[in-house]
């Protein structure tokens, strides 16, 4: 059997993690094919070839750069090596807004860039999906281990099964530390207050980290694992064939035979592939528009579905060293998971990460710069930064909509739009998730700053998806079926997140894996 795989990141990682195992399926894999550029690529492995102890301090700083501030409640735009490959134009943002940073370009797609975070989803979850997570679990399993894997069985772990072998995670940061002591001293008065804490669940291989400080700017040592890992390991292996510098621009089937059309990224002639099956695993937002194109779908808006991000700093009265300064890594660290039911299916989940310098950007202008900036390091050094999430269900989405492009041999154009009045739903239950911060602070030692908490706009949680659902019984060319196909194709598969029903509050990459590893072990040979 001959397989396409349109897209390099998660999704494209876990169905060829699927298909290769097979024995019986040539795989190829097209990508747009981004990379790190040569310079820095070629600091951070000079890095890599000693400990952080001899390294040139100019040459960190190359490849430390933090993230690059943004307005209106988004987070900052993360470097990786001191670059934006993951979110630079190659081609892959033709037709979309020059602030909408939602198409990754590059190898590995936007797990380049992302911090790691490696839990499934709770079963009570999967209540409005076909399928349940019972059946998802050995995908979950194969998946997690073919990655590297840190965590450990607590209080998450009602919820959240590890469903692998995980290693420790390494040295926790002074605050998470004394976060997870007293949630340990105090377990039942959190509990009551609607709080379970946990240690983080990571796609890392933590027994080899050394701590150096760089894990949310790009780690020199290749510890956090990246989508390009895979692909780039079963592509030197000869297990797929990988081709990059291309655009995928149209898909279709003629007589059950399915293909895709590409051209090359810097322009050129197009080209139709072939193949027996082809899977769709450009991310949510390229697929929509990849399908909606091609099944001429022009001006419809395509209803998408996302789990709304925000920001929520904890303060505590003790300050905090850098965690580079304490011998600790710089990813999430611990987990405050708040059930609103007792199944599991309405939670709130917010990453705990200490403070780095990629902080600063955080702070006003004055506490920044000038007399006033030992006094703005002072008061983030009190501060552990919660990233948190809210299911779909509460979040208030966005639209999709697909227009022609300019040219023929061009992407179609999209327009992304707010749904207009479901904020409400958002901030009352931030309201409600501010309280049980609050009634919990007192015994884990911090307290929600509630006028800084902030309910991010809609794309920038990247975790979103929903366009083309997975249904029992799908709307022809608006649903797909449990295999992600969408009618009248029978072998062409969305496998990406544009297939998931709800998008949950908890960690998204590993559920993305997951189910396009489920999708690709049941392709049939035709």
């Amino acid at each position: 059997m001959d397989v396409v795989i349109v897209g390099a990141g998660p999704a494209a990682a876990g169905a060829a993690l699927a298909l290769v195992e097979r024995g019986d399926v040539r795989v190829r894999i097209l990508d747009v094919g981004g990379r790190l550029e040569p310079e820095l690529d070629a600091a951070r492995h000079h890095l890599a070839s000693s400990p952080p102890s001899g390294w040139d301090p100019r040459e960190r700083a190359r490849v430390a750069v933090v993230a690059e501030p943004r307005h209106d409640h988004r987070l900052p735009e993360k470097r990786t090596f001191g670059s934006d490959f993951p979110f630079r134009d190659f081609g892959q943002r033709e037709g979309l807004a020059d602030d909408a940073h939602v198409v990754s370009g590059a190898l590995g797609g936007f797990s380049n860039t992302w911090g790691a975070q490696t839990m499934a989803y709770s079963a009570a979850s999967f209540e409005d999906w076909p399928v349940t997570r019972d059946e998802l679990e050995p995908h979950y399993r194969a998946v997690l281990a073919a990655i590297p894997y840190a965590g450990e069985v607590d209080d998450l772990s009602e919820y959240f099964p590890l469903f692998g072998e995980a290693d420790p995670l390494p040295p926790l940061a002074g605050n998470a530390r004394r976060i997870l002591e007293r949630y340990e001293r105090h377990r039942l008065a959190v509990r009551r207050a609607g709080v379970l804490v946990g240690r983080a669940r990571l796609a890392m291989r933590a027994p080899a980290c050394v701590s150096c400080g760089l894990c949310m700017t790009g780690c020199p040592y290749g510890l956090v694992y990246s989508a390009a890992q895979t692909i780039e390991a079963l592509a030197s292996a000869g297990r797929v064939e990988y081709r990059g510098g291309v655009l995928a621009l149209e898909v279709g089937e003629d007589d059950g035979r399915p293909h895709v059309v590409v051209r090359p990224r810097e322009g050129g002639p197009r080209e139709v592939l072939e193949a027996d099956a082809v899977l769709l695993a450009t991310g949510a937002i390229a697929t929509t528009r990849l399908v909606a194109g091609s099944l001429g779908q022009w001006g419809r808006p395509v209803p998408m579905v996302e789990s709304a991000q925000f920001v929520v700093p904890l303060a505590s009265a003790r300050a905090t060293h850098l965690a580079r300064e304490e011998g600790s890594f710089t990813l999430n660290q611990f987990n405050l998971l708040l059930p609103f039911d007792e199944a599991g299916h309405d939670l709130v989940q917010i990453h705990g990460y200490p403070y780095s310098r990629a902080m600063d950007s955080a702070l006003p202008g004055p506490l920044r710069r000038g007399a006033l900036a030992p006094l703005g390091e002072a008061l983030l050094r009190r501060v552990t930064v919660g990233l948190g999430y809210l299911p779909s269900w509460w979040s208030p989405g966005f639209e999709v909509t697909v227009t022609p492009g300019a040219s023929g041999d061009g992407l179609a154009r999209v327009r992304i739009s707010p749904t207009p009045g479901r904020d409400d739903v958002a901030r009352r239950r931030l309201r409600e998730v501010a309280g049980r911060l609050a009634r919990a602070g007192r015994h884990l030692g911090v307290w929600p700053v509630v006028p800084m908490m902030a309910l991010s706009p809609a794309t920038t949680s990247y975790h979103f998806g929903g366009s083309f659902a997975h249904r029992d019984d799908p709307r022809p060319g608006l649903d797909s079926d449990v295999l992600g196909r969408v009618a009248p194709w029978r072998h062409v598969h969305l496998v990406d997140a544009s297939v998931f029903p709800t998008v949950s509050a908890t960690t998204f990459t590993l559920t993305i894996m997951a189910n396009a590893h489920r999708i690709a072990s049941a392709l049939e040979a035709r």
